[in-house]
């Protein structure tokens, strides 16, 4: 089970996700919080450090912990693990299964996962769309032993909608590597555009709070409709 500080940050994030603040633009005292979880101060302090370096709110001395209002429509936020559906909460995502069965790791994929060769992985490849634009193609791995169950209506859902709410996976953090690449033909008829045209990728490799890798993916994004957000805070002068 995750820490106490982890579990009140992520019961927060749900609730401005899902705009429970909308009125007042700021959240609770810790005291309130506090009472609200039962738990102490401290672990209410150290789960909204973990939602002020996520980009979601910033403290303001001797008035409170308010919402941040940056400008992230139409942004993927790399800050967020919450996966495109929610990202876009907002708007339509859909997904067409490309691909979906249960493989075995070979070697290069096994050293991406940390795990043995030969353990059985999930092997998931998607087109997504949001509001009926092709936005990206995913490719995905996920370690079986760690993710128990999946099958063709779950993938062609929200995946960690289903690992948060469903198997309770305490997903904890990610390595996000950023680069530019030319589409292939067979990426470029997917996404609607010409072969050799620019790509937007993204690979992912996310762990649960333990440190153990669960997905490894890869999302091949169309360029003129995918930007991603990265926000910064400065700490000290």
């Amino acid at each position: 089970m995750a820490p106490k500080y982890l579990q009140v940050a992520g019961q927060i994030e749900s609730d401005i996700i899902h705009h429970v603040y909308q009125k007042t633009n700021k959240l609770l005292t810790e005291d309130e919080y506090a009472v609200k979880y039962q738990v102490s101060r401290n672990t209410v302090r150290k789960a909204i450090d973990i939602l002020v370096n996520k980009g979601y709110v910033y403290q303001v001395q001797g008035s409170g912990v308010f919402i941040r209002n940056h400008h992230n429509r139409g942004h993927v936020n790399l800050e967020r693990l919450q996966g495109v559906t929610n990202d876009f909460s907002d708007r339509l995502v859909e997904n067409k299964l490309l691909d979906f069965k249960l493989i075995e790791a070979d070697e290069d994929l096994a050293v991406n996962m940390g795990c043995k060769a030969g353990t059985s992985v999930y092997y998931v490849k998607r087109l997504r769309y949001v509001d009926g634009d092709p936005f990206s193609i995913e490719t995905s791995y996920f370690n079986k032993d760690l993710v128990k169950y999946l099958d063709e209506n779950i993938v062609k859902k929200s995946i960690y909608n289903y690992l948060r709410n469903d198997q309770k996976l305490a997903i904890g953090f990610a390595d996000r590597i950023i680069g530019a690449d030319y589409l292939t033909s067979e990426q470029a008829d997917l996404l609607g555009l010409k072969a050799n045209d620019p790509a937007l990728v993204v690979d992912n490799t996310v762990c649960l709070t333990n440190g153990a890798i669960f997905d490894y993916s890869q999302s091949v994004h169309h360029f003129k409709h995918v930007k991603l957000l990265k926000v910064s805070n400065m700490k000290g002068s």
